[in-house]
């Protein structure tokens, strides 16, 4: 299912996300949206698996091409303030992690499924479409060079040319990337990790429970301290924090000890990927669809990363997987250093 979901979106979310300088943003987020709505719909009534792999396939570069333009349109309103804007973006993705377990416990309460989540989902997005479609104040912040930019727009080509030769561009995206490991790929083998130790089901919840509220805390942090402290000290405190916690994570013996390393995971970790996306969008300033569109390149690491870490885990442990989640810290101090 992940790699379903994410197949077709590493083939069409970079070059749909350059082509969309070429039109308006609120067209370009509406039709986003109401293909989102339809996979959804078409999910809700599939008759088979892989009639719900298909469908999945379709909402993956849909739903991360409305997630693009919102987001540079956001970012790009105001770039003086990009880490204050992606930290409030992340706690408003955290928000909607926790919104997906809540419906589903809502839909049981009242004997429904998963289909039925499908269903809200695809009535949420085509409300969504509607809306964006009938704003053209969504035009005023265009994802494209600017409506000052002077002679006729650059061809798809050319608006990818520019994207890959930006180095400082490439080195935070790539970092940026790293950073999904502290994500879906820490809780999967942060459970399996706990497990071994011993952890009970409730004891595992419970230590997801504070990664996520750590979550939480750690992005409130980062919008009051963004403008006030250096993002350069930011983000190297954070790198460093972080790879010190997943160590402990690794090595220890105790299920407390590995919920507390989880918090502080959540705590540090959480305020990475804000971080290196706002020094992305910085790279190249008022071309948030090229920045989006070099960062859809790179989703081979994520569909690579987490068949990489079970192998390690099978072949040495669950230790040396959580080991290798100091990849993503590892590479935001790289790029800090660097760039």
């Amino acid at each position: 299912m992940i790699v379903a979901f994410h197949s077709l979106a590493f083939l069409l979310e970079a070059p749909l996300l350059a082509w969309s300088e070429q039109v308006r943003a609120r067209w370009f987020s509406s039709a986003s949206l109401a293909v989102v709505a339809l996979s959804a719909f078409a999910a809700a009534i599939v008759p088979n698996g892989w009639s719900l792999l298909l469908a999945l396939a379709v909402y993956g570069p849909a739903s991360g091409c409305a997630l693009s333009v919102a987001e540079g349109l956001l970012v790009e309103a105001e770039p003086d303030a990009r880490e204050r804007t992606m930290a409030r973006l992340s706690l408003a993705a955290n928000a909607g992690d926790l919104a997906v377990p809540l419906l589903l416990v809502m839909l049981s309460w009242w004997g429904l499924g998963w289909r039925v989540g499908f269903e809200v989902a695809g009535a949420f997005a085509a409300l969504l479409a509607i809306v964006h479609a009938t704003a053209p104040d969504l035009d005023g912040a265009s994802s494209g060079a600017g409506d000052d930019a002077e002679g006729p727009a650059p061809t798809l080509r050319e608006a990818l040319g520019l994207a890959l030769s930006t180095r400082p561009l490439l080195g935070w995206s790539l970092a940026c990337a790293t950073t999904g490991l502290l994500d879906e790929v820490l809780v999967a083998f942060s459970a399996v990790h706990l497990h071994a130790l011993g952890a009970t089901v409730g004891e595992r919840s419970w230590a997801i429970a504070a990664w996520v509220v750590g979550g939480f805390v750690g992005l409130a942090g980062l919008e009051r301290a963004s403008g006030r402290a250096s993002v350069r000290g930011l983000l190297i405190g954070a790198s460093a924090s972080t790879a010190v916690a997943v160590v402990v994570l690794a090595v220890t013996h105790s299920p407390h000890v590995g919920t507390c390393a989880l918090f502080l995971i959540g705590l540090t970790g959480s305020t990475l990927h804000p971080l290196t996306k706002a020094q992305a969008y910085a790279a190249l300033p008022h071309r948030p669809a090229l920045v989006n569109a070099v960062g859809s390149a790179l989703l081979p690491f994520d569909m690579a990363a987490p068949v990489v870490l079970g192998i390690v885990a099978a072949q040495a442990g669950s230790a040396w997987a959580i080991v290798g989640l100091l990849v993503a810290p590892a590479g935001v101090a790289l790029a800090t250093w660097w760039l």
